[in-house]
């Protein structure tokens, strides 16, 4: 979409921008609120990011907020002064949540923010605080023990049982070191081998790892309004991730449980929270218990999936944004979504590789009805994703042949 017609259908109803879309999860809040045709704009401080080609919004570049947050306030501002009413926004990382949380009422006469200030943003920002929070509400959680020191690690270690797992209370910094959420930890002695690694990234979390594999994994997802009142909230199981210790859900499926759902709306009102989130659980195959995992105060990469199934949580804080609320319906359950483009090469190899069984792959398919990347309606982002990954594939083969 050109700028020029965004601009003409922004006149006439309030616009939304979404930021960072260079993957499934912002992709997905503009085609989720551009098909009911909310005039949508994308924004991404890559200019090959694929949902900057997305037919349902106009694209623009813009500042990253890592690398210059002034930048990226006074980007906003700048175009905010085009704007002919002000726009919905849709952060769907972390780092454009908290600087928009942190100065919603700089931006206020450009943007309306759908989501909680700073003050409540910082403690779901925080683990801790998380934990804590997730302790008042009864909500279950793995053994944790908080460790701010190496004087404190001994003590932490005799605490939890091991295997454990390693992860901080402020999440960024670990993320852009170790590209993961969490580091596992097979024993006291590693324990203490990793932490060396970590130990000059504040507070961290070391807590018993619940057994099972990445499909006791569950998630909801919901949009609150500023009362904490739920308006839309979408439960469903993760069936595949990679890596599959720790990584991004490849495939899930849409499964409604009102317990998992009750314990994550009473942990986000004891948090006051308002706005889209994801809380992740796993369930514990001892005992059944669901724990707390962590809140994401944002999309996640697979809510398209929720969309899909009648609750559509961008729909829903965009309309509470404008002052026309309204209540989605209950979700329809076994739908299947997935991510071809990463999903089927890994599985391809894992059979060839005998790790993983061919018929069984095939029956995990059935259900499917929605990728993550390729939409009919909206071709081009999935095909440029598939391209990147074709390419990938491409350069790393002979490497791999040199290597042998």
């Amino acid at each position: 979409m050109r700028f020029d017609r965004f601009l003409s259908a922004a006149v006439t109803r309030p616009p939304a921008a979404v930021f960072q879309v260079s993957y499934s999860c912002g992709l997905d809040v503009v085609r989720d609120l551009g098909r009911h045709g909310v005039p949508m704009l994308a924004l991404d401080p890559d200019p090959a990011a694929i949902g900057l080609r997305s037919r349902y919004a106009a694209g623009r570049v813009c500042p990253s907020p890592l690398d210059d947050e002034e930048a990226f306030l006074a980007s906003l501002e700048t175009l905010g002064a085009e704007l002919p009413q002000r726009a919905v926004v849709f952060p769907s990382h972390d780092e454009f949540i908290w600087p928009l949380s942190r100065h919603a009422e700089r931006l206020a006469p450009w943007y309306i923010v759908p989501f909680s200030r700073w003050d409540v943003m910082a403690k779901v920002h925080d683990k801790r605080a998380q934990m804590e929070a997730a302790w008042r509400a009864g909500v279950d959680t793995p053994k944790t023990v908080f460790v701010s020191s190496g004087a404190e690690l001994e003590a932490a270690a005799g605490e939890i049982r091991f295997p454990a797992v390693l992860k901080p209370v402020e999440s960024l910094a670990f993320k852009l070191r170790f590209h993961r959420h969490i580091l596992d930890v097979e024993t006291p002695a590693e324990l203490q081998r990793i932490y060396d690694k970590v130990d000059d990234l504040g507070v961290l979390i070391l807590q018993e790892r619940i057994p099972g594999g990445e499909d006791e994994l569950w998630t909801v997802g919901s949009y609150l309004d500023a009362e904490s009142r739920p308006l839309a909230v979408f439960t469903g199981h993760k069936l595949r991730q990679y890596p599959h210790a720790g990584g991004s859900c490849l495939a899930g499926v849409s499964r409604w449980d009102d317990k998992l759902a009750d314990a994550a709306l009473r942990l986000q009102q004891e948090l006051r929270f308002h706005g889209v989130s994801q809380v992740e659980f796993k369930r514990d195959p001892r005992d059944g218990r669901f724990c707390l995992m962590e809140v994401n105060a944002r999309h996640w990469k697979w809510h398209g999936l929720a969309a899909r199934c009648g609750v559509n949580l961008s729909y829903a804080a965009y309309r509470d944004a404008i002052g026309d609320p309204y209540i989605a319906r209950r979700q329809r359950d076994g739908v299947k979504w997935i991510v071809a483009n990463k999903d089927v090469p890994l599985a391809l190899l894992e059979i060839a590789k005998r790790q993983r069984s061919a018929p069984e792959y095939v029956r995990s398919l059935r259900g499917t009805r929605m990728d993550g990347l390729h939409a009919v309606d909206d071709p081009l982002p999935g095909l440029l994703n598939a391209g990147m990954v074709a390419k990938q594939i491409l350069t790393r083969a002979p490497r791999a042949r040199a290597d042998v």
